[in-house]
């Protein structure tokens, strides 16, 4: 039983496939989403289609790997048992948890209320649809004063995610304010916040150097070792007390594990609240915590809530399983102990830049963007995927174009049949906007 179909689990069921043993993915969601390109989602430039792949279609030719929609309400390990709603339950004799992470706010409920995500397929969508909006919010007021909340971009968080989103957002702005907005009279502003003192801190400080220099070039406002506290009427307030007029705040300052890591039968890391892990990944003898939320450690420090660590980590415990096959999962260990190989880092700042390292060396610019491209498409999966992928970042490169720019909003949801008798009724469920 695998619960998540994200990188650490998808690696894992695609290990399994062909195994002596029956598969079922559980997730919410029936696709699996490639989490690195969601900011181009929600930046006009790609559809949520290219990034997102049907499980079922993965599976398709794998005999011995299902897939089951479903939300996981609860895990019984003495029983060996999944819970799901209206008292369903899934028996398990190996339990995978890969269920991954959601946005952390840190407890602060104003923000939580006011901010925008980036972690979710329906949080990039409803993120484009915001920024298109403004845009067209900003084109029919006739002050400057009046458009320049409509035009101001909050971003909290320096990392990864705020980085290259940062510099998306800023393409899309030139790309097209000029030719089709002609009347916004106030350039755009793009601001960073990050709390500590440079921008993709994980990274060697020269590429948060570059990086830095090159959001300057972009136009993108940087603003280090403040934190936002606060957001009421439209004004961002940032921890010395000064204040930002926006009607946009993004967050992708932090992750927290998901709900399955609170289990009352499993120990936590003090910080981070993961899913402590023995050494073979395992909570106890039948059950595996992989990905955002199992707390692996290296040289005793915590792995990052990235891919990487999550696809090796899913493909360590399929071989666990495989070399155990036909005992009981209470058997003594048959494989080394999981060991992480780190491939490197990277991000993208725009057109042409990118920063990384690769094998310990840092490479940045032209070359780095290169590399960038080459990975995210090998990693997308599917065919058609990758080539649309390619498509459009090959067309947004020679013709300057974002050209997803539809602002869409989410019809009813389809009825069942206590929906439609609801409708006769004159009790018909709203429809939710996107925007």
């Amino acid at each position: 039983m695998i619960v998540g179909a994200g990188f650490g689990g998808l690696e894992c069921a695609k290990a399994l496939s062909g195994s002596a043993v029956d598969v079922l993915i559980v997730d919410r969601n029936n696709y699996h989403l490639f989490t690195p390109l969601l900011y181009q989602v929600a930046s006009s430039l790609l559809n949520p289609s290219d990034i997102a792949y049907p499980v079922r279609r993965v599976f398709r030719g794998s005999p011995n790997v299902l897939f089951r929609q479903a939300e996981i309400v609860g895990i019984d390990f003495d029983r060996r048992v999944l819970l799901l709603p209206e008292d369903e339950r899934i028996d398990y004799d190996w339990l995978v948890i890969a269920a991954g992470s959601t946005t952390n706010f840190f407890g602060n409920r104003e923000v939580e209320q006011s901010a925008l995500g980036l972690k979710t397929l329906g949080e990039a969508l409803q993120l484009r649809n915001h920024i298109l909006l403004c845009l067209e919010e900003a084109s029919q007021l006739d002050e400057r004063e009046a458009q320049r909340p409509w035009m101001t971009f909050v971003i909290v968080g320096g990392g990864p995610t705020g980085v290259e989103f940062a510099g998306a957002l800023s393409e899309l702005m030139h790309l097209v304010l000029e030719r089709e907005y002609p009347t916004i009279e106030v350039p755009p502003r793009i601001v960073v916040v990050e709390g500590r003192d440079r921008v993709l801190a994980p990274f060697p400080e020269k590429l948060s150097a570059y990086t830095q220099k090159r959001l300057d070039k972009l136009g993108v406002e940087v603003i280090l070792e403040r934190l936002v506290t606060g957001m009421e009427s439209d004004v961002v307030t940032l921890s010395d007390d000064s204040q930002i007029d926006a009607k946009t705040l993004v967050w992708s300052a932090g992750v927290k594990p998901e709900s399955l890591a609170e289990h009352p039968d499993v120990a936590h890391a003090a910080r981070s609240r993961r899913i402590e892990v023995d050494a073979h990944l395992r909570v106890n003898d039948h059950v595996f915590a992989i990905g955002d939320i199992a707390a692996v450690k290296d040289d005793g420090v915590e792995l990052p809530m990235m891919s990487p660590p999550a696809m090796q980590e899913g493909r360590y415990v399929a071989r666990y399983i495989q070399a155990h096959l036909g005992e009981e999962p209470e058997g003594a260990p048959r494989i080394e102990p999981f060991e992480f190989v780190d491939k490197g880092m990277m991000a993208t700042i725009g057109r042409n830049a990118a920063v990384c390292t690769i094998g310990g060396r840092s490479f940045t610019g032209f070359f780095a963007w290169l590399v960038w491209l080459v990975v995210h498409i090998y990693y997308l999966i599917g065919y058609r995927n990758r080539f649309a992928v390619l498509w459009s970042w090959s067309w947004n490169y020679i013709w300057y174009d974002r050209p997803v720019r539809i602002i869409t909003r989410a019809e009813p949801e389809p009825l069942l049949v206590e929906g439609r008798d609801a409708e006769k009724s004159g009790g018909a469920a709203q429809s939710r906007e996107l925007g």
